[in-house]
């Protein structure tokens, strides 16, 4: 009989007891999360002395987290640091953030001219050991200025500047550009009629999504708004003000993909698997239905938030696009 296991890394401390852990990972996120629950009498070894977990552990504290189904699978699931506790009673609560709380302690500013997204985002995470993605996107921007933020708040204002999904991926480098282009080139596949916890998927055709993109900036040479509109006249409205930080040729690739991306009809919603297969955002989700061929395909995985305790081990995986 295979049996689940866990093996929690904080500091120089590892223990193997937990009440519940609880991974967030998510391509619409800055940061993955993850939470570590453990009783509040729950003590550990330090210098031969037994000592309230709370006592030893502190935030900066480096974190790894292992999951385990004997004989079938071992991961590492998460890799950060403590940025909270919060001892309740009777449950002592243990947050962690990824790299991402490096650049939480990093003050950035700065003032650019004609420049590009991969130079600002140089500027970030400059002075830490956070690398950048192979996978930036060449786009040029026209003009930009930081003034006195944290890395994180930065790259949460330009996230939003620029209408480009922002993340520490499961290589600890970061990404900044289209959603989908995380795709990190690996599958896992669901069979709905076979070995689902739960199943909260919906089915909407080509025919039924309608979709209209809004996408408005401020044309620097003109200082006036300018709109840019594609997809169905009559469709739901997804608008986004842009306010010219890139090149109006970029938002108008930008907008046309989020219509291509957005019009694709298929599966939305989540399902839960138990802890394998294995499945993280970035992957591909193909999807088989035996009673509905007709709807089979592969989904991008937006975001998976992968929970194991007392009551078992699983994964809810959240569908984006249709690949």
């Amino acid at each position: 009989m295979y049996t689940l296991s866990a093996k929690i890394e904080i500091g120089n401390f590892v223990f193997d007891s937990v009440n519940d852990v609880e991974i967030t990972k998510s391509v619409e996120e800055l940061s993955d999360t993850a939470v570590i629950k453990v009783p509040t009498k729950f003590k550990i070894k330090d210098n031969n002395e037994e000592k309230y977990i709370e006592e030893v552990i502190k935030v900066e504290d480096s974190v790894k987290i292992i999951l385990a189904y004997d004989g079938k699978y071992e991961g590492v699931e998460f890799v950060g640091y403590v940025s909270k506790i919060n001892p309740k009673t009777p449950i002592v609560e243990i947050h962690c953030e990824d790299a991402m709380w490096l650049l939480r302690r990093k003050s950035v500013k700065g003032n650019w001219g004609k420049t590009t997204l991969k130079t600002i985002l140089e500027t970030i995470v400059s002075g830490t050991k956070i690398q950048l993605s192979t996978k930036i996107p060449n786009y040029e921007i026209t003009k930009y200025t930081v003034k006195n933020k944290n890395g994180a708040q930065a790259l949460q204002e330009l996230k939003a500047n620029v209408s480009l999904s922002v993340f520490i991926d499961d290589d600890y480098s970061l990404y900044c550009g289209l959603e989908q282009a995380t795709n990190i080139g690996e599958r896992v596949i669901y069979d709905l009629n076979y070995n689902l916890v739960e199943n909260n998927l919906q089915f909407i055709s080509n025919e039924d999504k309608k979709i209209k993109i809004v996408r408005t900036w401020i044309d620097k040479k003109t200082n006036k708004r300018k709109t840019y509109t594609t997809g169905d006249k009559d469709g739901e409205e997804n608008t986004m003000n842009i306010d010219g930080v890139v090149s109006e040729a970029v938002i108008k690739e930008m907008a046309e993909k989020a219509f291509k991306d957005a019009k694709n009809g298929g599966f939305t919603g989540d399902l839960t698997s138990f802890l394998i297969p294995f499945a993280t955002r970035g992957m591909a989700a193909e999807i088989i239905d035996t009673e509905h061929k007709n709807r089979e395909g592969n989904y991008f995985i937006k975001k998976v938030v992968t929970t194991f305790g007392t009551s078992g081990a699983r994964r809810k995986v959240t569908l984006g696009n249709k690949l």
